[in-house]
């Protein structure tokens, strides 16, 4: 599995409430909704490459989840989705 961390986010009550409503509004978690705008922020940046490297990290870490949850092999599962991806221009 993919090593993950986890960080501790100092945030004012004003930016926790916009948060929560964020999450609540789009039924995502906090970390989904810092995630999005991690990746926003990238994408403004013009950091493409590495945006996309980690959006594949994300993919391949939710495969090696679902497959430890229904005991398949994930190499066949991520070789299928990029097959797939690759076919279809996008997820």
């Amino acid at each position: 599995m993919k090593q993950t961390s986890s960080q501790t986010v100092k945030l004012l009550n004003e930016e926790r409430a916009l948060l929560m409503s964020l999450a609540a509004k789009r039924d995502a978690s906090y970390s989904e909704v810092l995630r999005l705008g991690l990746y926003q922020l990238a994408t403004l940046d013009g950091l493409h490459a590495q945006m996309t490297q980690a959006v594949w990290a994300r993919i391949e870490h939710v495969l090696e989840v679902e497959a430890v949850w229904q005991g398949l092999r994930v190499e066949e599962t991520a070789d299928s989705l990029q097959t797939d991806f690759m076919h279809t221009g996008g997820v």
